[in-house]
C-alpha cells in the first residue's frame, strides 16, 4: 500500500527528464499513451488465456475437467464476475488513488492472480487466481481508457483509444499463438507457459507506472494546480508553463471544475438525477454503447469458436487452436485501420456502419449453417472432439459451405475490429463531466462485463438448443443497434471533453431553472480569464504573450492557479 500512497501524492519519478528525450509534443503524447495501452494488452491476454489452455488435453486431464463438464463454464465466468466487481470498485478508487494509482493496483492484482494460476495444482487455486485476475482486468479495462481520454487532445483521442483496443486484440492474438506453439509439449508446461508469459509485460507495466504522470484533470480536481500545469506543459507545449495552449487548456479545465465544485455533487446519486447536466442520459448512452459491443455477437464467436468450428467439420484441438490464432490475427490487422483513421470518422457513422455490416455477416452465417445442416454439439461431444489425436484438419472432406463459413466468420471479426471494438470504448469514455467521469465510466464498464458474463453463460446453451438461429438473433440485435444509434446518439468527434460536457448541458429537456446553467457559467469564466491573462501579460512584458525563451518563473503565475469564483 505504500507504493499506492506514493503514486497518489507524489509526482512521477524523473518524468520531466525522460519526456525531454522526445523532441516534440506529439511524440511525447504517443509515447505516454502507447505505454498506458500495455494495460489493454494485459486485458486482452487474460480475457482468453484460460479459454485457450482449457482445450489442451494435458490441462483437462490434470484437473479432471472431462468428468466435470460444468467446470469449463465456471472457470470462464469466474473472471467475468470478478471483472464486474473490479469495474464497480474502479470508480471510487480512481478518484481516491488517481488514474495512475489504480492502474498500478490493478496490475499488481493481475500479477498475483496469474502467479496463483501458474502454480495451481488444484481447482481452488484456479478459482482464486481467476477471481483476482477478473477484478484486476475490470479495473484496468475501466481506468486505462479513462486515463488516455483525459490526457489526449480532441483531435487524437479516438486514435489513442483505438490503439488501446489494438493492444487488447494484440493480447488476444499473442495468447492464441503462444498456446498454439505449446501444443506439442506433453507436460504441464503446455498450459503453465501460456499463463506465465504475461507476467513479463505485467511487471514492466507495474514498474513503468512510477514514471508516468497523473491525469492533469485529476490533479486540478485535487487542487494540485502547479503539478497539473507542469504535466500539461510536457504533453501539450514545449515544456514551458507559459505556453499559450497550456495556459488556455488549464484555464478551461479549471473553470469547469470550479463550477462543478460549487454547483454540483460528485456522488453516484448525481449520475441518476435529472438535472441540467443530463448525467442520466450520459449513463444510458455509455452503458448502451458497451452493451451493444457484446450484442453484436463477437464474444460468442471468439469464446466459443471451438464449438462453432466443430460444427463445420474442424477436427482436433490442434486445428482448433490454429483457427483461433488466425482469428486473433484477423482482428489485430483489422484494428490497424481505425488506429490510423478513427479521428476522421464520425463516431455515429462508424457505429451504424459496424452494426449494419455485422447484421449482414450474421445473416449469411445463419444461411450457410442452415443450408449445410451444421449441428452444434453439447459440451460432452466438444471434449471428445478435443481429445481426438488424429492429424486431419477436418472430420470429412471440406465442403464449399465450410470454406464460405470460415470466410464470413473472419469478415465478421474484421468488421468488429474496425468499428465496434474501438468505438464501443471511445464513445462512453468521452461522455461524462470531470467530477463523475470515473464513477460513470466504471458503471458503463461493469455493464460491459455483465453482458460479457451473460453472453458467456447463454451462448453454449443457445448454440445447442436453437442452433444456427443464434446468428439470426444477433442479426436482429445489430439492426436494432443501428436504429438506436441513429436516433439517440449525439456526435462527439473532434470535441474537447469540456465541449462535450456543454453539448449535453445545452439540452434543456431536464433543465432546472433554479440552477445556474454550466454553459453560461463556463463561457463567462473563459472570457473573463482570457482577458485577465492577456491584460496581465501586456502590463508585464509589453506584448500579449512572453516568448518561449523567457525565463521560467520560480512560481506559477498567480492569475493562472487562482481559484476563480463563477460570475453569473
Amino acid at each position: 500500500m505504500k507504493c499506492l500512497t506514493f503514486l497518489r501524492h507524489h509526482p512521477p519519478l524523473g518524468w520531466d527528464a525522460k519526456m525531454q528525450l522526445f523532441s516534440s509534443t506529439k511524440t511525447r503524447l504517443i509515447a505516454l499513451c502507447t505505454f498506458l495501452s500495455l494495460g489493454g494488452f494485459l486485458f486482452g491476454y487474460n480475457l482468453v488465456a484460460m479459454a485457450s489452455v482449457m482445450v489442451m488435453p494435458n490441462f483437462l486431464k490434470h484437473f479432471r475437467i472431462v468428468e466435470e463438464l460444468e467446470v469449463y463454464t465456471i472457470i470462464i465466468t469466474t473472471m467475468m464476475i470478478g471483472a464486474v466487481v473490479g469495474a464497480l470498485l474502479g470508480g471510487p478508487l480512481a478518484d481516491f488513488l488517481g488514474r495512475r494509482g489504480l492502474a498500478l493496483f490493478g496490475s499488481l492484482l493481475c500479477m498475483l492472480g496469474n502467479l496463483l494460476l501458474v502454480a495451481a495444482d488444484e481447482m481452488a487455486k484456479i478459482y482464486a487466481g481467476r477471481t483476482l485476475v477478473g477484478i484486476s482486468v475490470g479495473m484496468l479495462s475501466m481506468v486505462v481508457p479513462l486515463y488516455i481520454t483525459e490526457i489526449a487532445t480532441p483531435s487524437s483521442r479516438g486514435r489513442f483509444i483505438a490503439f488501446h483496443q489494438l493492444c487488447i486484440v494484440l493480447g488476444i492474438s499473442v495468447d492464441f499463438w503462444i498456446t498454439f506453439g505449446c501444443t506439442s509439449l506433453q507436460t504441464s508446461r503446455s498450459w503453465r507457459i501460456p499463463l506465465g508469459v504475461q507476467l513479463i509485460p505485467n511487471a514492466i507495466y507495474a514498474i513503468g507506472l512510477f514514471f508516468v504522470p497523473q491525469s492533469p484533470r485529476y490533479l486540478i480536481q485535487k487542487h494540485r494546480d502547479k503539478e497539473a500545469i507542469r504535466t500539461l506543459a510536457m504533453i501539450r507545449g514545449d515544456g514551458s508553463t507559459r505556453h499559450r495552449e497550456v495556459l488556455m487548456e488549464f484555464a478551461e479545465i479549471k473553470q469547469r471544475i470550479c463550477f462543478e465544485e460549487r454547483y454540483t455533487k460528485k456522488g453516484y446519486r448525481e449520475l441518476f438525477r435529472r438535472s441540467s447536466d443530463n448525467n442520466l442520459r450520459r449513463v444510458i448512452l455509455a452503458c448502451a454503447s458497451l452493451a451493444f459491443q457484446q450484442l453484436t455477437g463477437a464474444n460468442t464467436l471468439m469464446l466459443y469458436s471451438p464449438l462453432i468450428f466443430r460444427a463445420i467439420g474442424l477436427n482436433g484441438h490442434v486445428a482448433t487452436l490454429f483457427a483461433n490464432a488466425i482469428s486473433g490475427s484477423v482482428i489485430v490487422v483489422s484494428t490497424l485501420l481505425p488506429v490510423c483513421l478513427i479521428d476522421r470518422w464520425h463516431r455515429r457513422h462508424g457505429m451504424i456502419a459496424g452494426a449494419v455490416l455485422s447484421a449482414l455477416w450474421m445473416a449469411i452465417l445463419a444461411a450457410i449453417s442452415s443450408v449445410a445442416g451444421s449441428r452444434f454439439s453439447g459440451m460432452g461431444d466438444f471434449y471428445d472432439h478435443l481429445s481426438d489425436q488424429t492429424t486431419a484438419l477436418f472430420l470429412h472432406e471440406p465442403r464449399a459451405s465450410s470454406v464460405a463459413f470460415f470466410v464470413i466468420f473472419y469478415l465478421f471479426l474484421a468488421t468488429y475490429g474496425c468499428f465496434w471494438a474501438p468505438l464501443g470504448w471511445i464513445y462512453p469514455a468521452e461522455l461524462f463531466p470531470n467530477g463523475v467521469r470515473a464513477k460513470g465510466f466504471s458503471i458503463a464498464t461493469a455493464v460491459n462485463w455483465f453482458f460479457t458474463f451473460g453472453v458467456t453463460e447463454l451462448s453454449p446453451i443457445a448454440l445447442t438448443s436453437i442452433q444456427w438461429k443464434v446468428f439470426l438473433v444477433y442479426c436482429i440485435f445489430s439492426i436494432c443497434i443501428a436504429v438506436i444509434v441513429y436516433l439517440y446518439f449525439p456526435e462527439t468527434k473532434g470535441m474537447s471533453l469540456e465541449e462535450i460536457d456543454l453539448l449535453f448541458s445545452a439540452n434543456f429537456r431536464f433543465y432546472d431553472p433554479n440552477l445556474p446553467h454550466p454553459r453560461a457559467a463556463n463561457e463567462t469564466l473563459e472570457q473573463i480569464d482570457q482577458r485577465y491573462i492577456k491584460d496581465r501579460r501586456v502590463l508585464q512584458f509589453g506584448h500579449d504573450y512572453p516568448t518561449t525563451s523567457s525565463p521560467e518563473p520560480s512560481t506559477l503565475p498567480e492569475d493562472i492557479i487562482r481559484n476563480p469564483t463563477p460570475i453569473l
